[in-house]
């Protein structure tokens, strides 16, 4: 599903209007007419109905009282809370508020705290709130009487429809400007932003309902529109196996991972590359862990590498890693790794030499961080998958910063690296170099668990050495860990499933994707 900036949505609005000749009051009408029938496909008839309707500024307030007027015309009890000065609405706005008078809807202006009053109480007689206060392009924090309305609204017990957004979310950030109104429902226009579709965000949205109003499918076609929501079609990207199909069919990934302590996140990246369907997998571990993973991993094949004092890699056995990596089809590396400084050389080394495609977590984007002369200077498609205390030290910032700027900080690091860029939390982004970005909808609290991330490394792995281009093989596996997890709380519980769990849900899910 695509999304939208509020600065892309404004030039979209713009191509239709003055292109293709479709009256911005024509917008405006689809809109309102749009919103009222998605009240009455989720609340039924409002004949009799008292309903409060919000009306701030700018085109928002105007689709306002368009949904008012309709609101009256279908028998419904709309009452106007004008927050702005009847006189200082123009254009359209101003239009619709003429054609309003042309009804039996009460308007009150609300221009001081004498007025706000007044509000509670007759929230408490309404059946439901529309808020038309503010829309898409509200950049400042929320203040004076829209601020107070705002925080009236959400003491209310009336289901909230919100228009296009909910009143004082930022559409692009998803970070509300002070103030937020909590609707139950949004009914937005044309295309989803992305706001909306992100934490916080998301929490403020309710249920999403998207209406067409009338934009050419052209202009949508034209625009140059980079940004997207998964849905479960990307299932289908997975390609049919065929009866002649064997183990080398499906590629042969290296996992370079574990250490002393940490060798669980070597099991859990190689396994779930299996899972993933790899046709071979094999481990690059030191040689004093090789005989416990032997008998731990029955399916994956072992490679026992030179080790320094502390076992963990050492750079001794650095030719040998380059050797083997340049027979297979791709590398994931990091998970419990470790961060000395002979694993750093190893590293460096992977990062410039190696020309197979490559999933770096963990460890190795500790050691990443730390040599940022190497912007540039891979060798070969990386995908990269930060979570966010991570990427705060890859870019330099901390990680509350990372966390309000989740959209700008995982686009501007895929840009100016070169890299596939997986920025991992609630609502998984992957960002692309050329300024593409994907948002995963799945996944869940109770994956906030030790091993989740060393599975998706694995996952990912799986999908490069299967030929899936590094942007679509990140994107599938951000996908389908998710889900999997989703499937784990399902039948396990919320709280307490393990990344082991969510591994093995994952053939059973595959089951499902290829029955449809």
């Amino acid at each position: 599903m695509k999304l939208v900036t509020a600065k892309q949505m404004q030039g979209v609005d713009r191509e239709a209007i003055h292109t293709y000749k479709i009256p911005s009051l024509e917008l405006m009408e689809n809109a309102g007419r749009g919103t009222v029938e998605a009240i009455l496909d989720s609340y039924g008839d409002l004949q009799g109905r008292k309903i409060a309707v919000f009306v701030g500024p700018g085109n928002n307030g105007g689709d306002g009282l368009v949904i008012a007027r309709l609101l009256a015309a279908r028998m419904a009890c709309p009452v106007v809370f004008l927050l702005v000065p009847a006189a200082s609405l123009k254009g359209d706005s101003a239009v619709n508020l003429s054609r309003l008078h042309e009804f039996p809807v009460k308007i009150i202006e609300v221009n001081d705290n004498e007025d706000l009053l007044q509000i509670p109480t007759m929230l408490e007689n309404s059946w439901a709130v529309v808020d038309a206060i503010f829309g898409t392009g509200l950049t400042r924090v929320v203040s004076e009487i829209f601020e107070a309305v705002i925080k009236i609204i959400n003491r209310s017990i009336c289901p909230v429809i919100a228009v296009d957004i909910p009143s004082g979310l930022n559409s692009d950030s998803g970070i509300p400007l002070g103030v937020c109104v909590q609707a139950d429902i949004t009914v937005t226009f044309g295309l989803a932003k992305i706001g909306q579709v992100i934490h916080p965000g998301r929490d403020c949205i309710g249920f999403l309902k998207i209406v067409d109003i009338g934009i050419p499918e052209k202009v949508l076609a034209e625009a140059d529109i980079r940004l997207e929501l998964l849905t479960k079609k990307v299932g289908y990207w997975l390609p049919p196996r065929t009866p002649l199909a064997h183990k080398g069919t499906y590629g042969h990934l290296f996992v370079l991972a574990g250490s002393p302590g940490r060798t669980g996140a070597a099991c859990l990246c190689s396994e779930s590359a299996l899972r993933c369907g790899a046709g071979l997998v094999t481990l690059g571990i030191p040689k004093t862990l090789n005989a416990v993973m032997e008998q731990k991993l029955t399916e994956v094949m072992t490679l026992p590498l030179p080790g320094g004092e502390d076992e963990t890699l050492s750079s001794g056995g650095l030719e040998e890693i380059k050797q083997f990596a340049s027979s297979v089809k791709g590398l994931a590396v990091g998970p419990g790794m470790g961060v000395n400084n002979e694993i750093g050389r190893i590293v460096r080394a992977l990062w410039v030499d190696v020309d197979r495609p490559m999933v770096w977590d963990a460890d190795a984007l500790t050691l990443l961080a730390r040599n940022p002369e190497l912007r540039g200077k891979q060798s070969a498609e990386i995908v990269v998958t930060p979570h966010p205390g991570e990427m705060g030290r890859l870019i330099d910032k901390p990680v509350g910063w990372v966390q309000e700027n989740r959209v700008e900080a995982a686009r501007s690091f895929a840009e100016q690296w070169g890299v596939i860029t997986v920025l991992k939390g609630a609502r998984t982004l992957t960002a692309a170099p050329d300024g593409r970005l994907r948002i995963n909808p799945t996944g869940n609290p109770g994956m906030a668990a030790g091993g989740m991330g060393d599975v998706l490394t694995g996952m990912i792995g799986a999908f490069l050495v299967q030929g899936f281009e590094a942007y679509d093989a990140a994107s599938l596996a951000v996908w389908l860990h998710g889900a999997a997890g989703d499937r784990a709380a399902q039948n396990v519980g919320p709280i307490g499933f393990l990344a082991s769990e969510v591994m093995q849900s994952l053939p059973h899910l595959f089951r499902e994707i290829m029955e449809e």
